[in-house]
């Protein structure tokens, strides 16, 4: 099954060495940033290698994350991507870098007595309003990164048209 999403793309991706790299401006602060569309890594212009920029960066990612880290020639740091949407969420998985998988989780509702189960850490008597059924995400290999993003698209689609 081929990737149904159809781009025109800004720039070589310089994981896969194809042009698959589309980028975006950020309008608030006129960076740039970059998502190769094949490998699934993304970067930013101001993620260069030891930067505090990166450093600060790096706080919020897990270490499989940072495991897979790639510096680029001009020494700009690529991650897998992660990306949440109020109904689902696509991101990596696994036990280090040459064996983890892409992985779309769907967010479930909870509801009623469940929320119970869920408590918000330091927060008395107030409970989460949804969760991350990882327990039936769908797994992709680390090479299939656009079949994954089809499937979040897919997810949020069908959310939508639910509406």
């Amino acid at each position: 099954m081929k990737p149904k999403l159809k781009l025109d793309y800004d720039s070589i991706s310089p994981i896969t060495d194809n042009k698959c790299v589309l980028e975006e401006a950020n309008e608030t602060d006129n960076s740039i940033s970059y998502l190769c569309m094949e490998s699934g890594y993304s970067s930013h212009e101001k993620l260069t290698e030891g930067s505090e920029y990166q450093i600060n960066f790096e706080k919020a990612l897990t270490s499989l994350m940072i495991e897979c880290k790639i510096i680029d020639e001009d020494k700009k740091a690529w991650y897998p991507s992660f990306m949440r949407t109020p109904h689902a969420m696509l991101y990596i998985d696994g036990k280090n870098k040459e064996k983890f998988v892409w992985k779309v989780a769907k967010i479930k509702e909870l509801i009623g007595e469940e929320r119970k189960k869920y408590p918000i850490p330091g927060k008395e008597n107030e409970f989460h309003t949804s969760k991350l059924d990882v327990d039936n995400a769908k797994s992709y290999s680390k090479n299939k990164f656009p079949h994954a993003l089809d499937e979040l698209y897919t997810v949020v689609k069908g959310a939508y048209n639910e509406d």
